[in-house]
């Protein structure tokens, strides 16, 4: 999430944990309460200040998905509503964000008011998605997902384990996730293993096919 995580407090509400701060301070209403860039502070921002919508963009600047964020997020709270804000149109990766348990999906592109209109349908446990959005096409990956086994599984990874299979399709090392993450090359290891198992696959390769297969790649 660029700039993603910030917060807004809806004209009937407590407060809005938002995406593209800047657009909502210029519109005046929501009002944005916290912002962060960084996926492990976006989590406790969100327990501390308890907002009415927390916006997510799809990816955040060092490569982890914000579907992860997504999933802890909900594990935590399963009440939490939560409206994705990104450039990504790709029908399955929208799907893929959506079947995180997500209320709603906007684009970045739309106007202002579309934006805040988004956040109040969210905030209100309304569904959204962005009219320019292929809604049949995103519907028929969402069913693929829940029917497929393997993909539906990928709701079973727990937030860390999503992050590593998210950057392991990515073609990134053990070595270099641990890095990112800041821990050890045989934790990612151990978390790769337990990721393997849930999917019911034994190696990498298997792992970039399945994300090929769910369209994430």
């Amino acid at each position: 999430m660029p700039r993603s995580g910030g917060g807004l407090v809806p004209a009937a509400g407590r407060f809005l944990f938002a995406t593209g701060k800047l657009l909502f301070e210029l519109h005046g209403d929501p009002r944005v309460v916290a912002e962060t860039s960084l996926p492990h502070e976006a989590v406790e921002m969100v327990r501390k200040s308890r907002p009415d919508v927390v916006l997510l963009d799809l990816v955040f600047p060092d490569g982890v998905s914000g579907v992860s964020v997504a999933h802890e997020l909900l594990r935590r709270n399963p009440a939490e509503r939560i409206l994705f804000v990104s450039m990504v149109k790709d029908a399955a990766r929208v799907a893929d964000a959506l079947e995180s348990g997500a209320l709603g999906y906007a684009t970045k592109d739309q106007s202002a008011e579309d934006l805040v209109e988004a956040v109040r349908t969210v905030a209100a446990g309304r569904s959204y998605l962005a009219a320019t959005l292929e809604s049949d096409r995103i519907e028929a990956q969402r069913k693929a997902l829940r029917e497929s086994p393997r993909l539906g599984n990928l709701g079973s990874l727990t937030a860390r384990e999503r992050q590593i299979f998210d950057m392991t399709v990515a073609g990134l090392t053990a070595a270099a996730i641990g890095q990112k993450l800041s821990i050890s090359r045989r934790t990612v290891e151990t978390h790769r293993a337990r990721i393997l198992s849930k999917l019911g696959v034994h190696s990498a390769a298997e792992l970039v096919r399945i994300a090929a297969r769910a369209g994430m790649l």
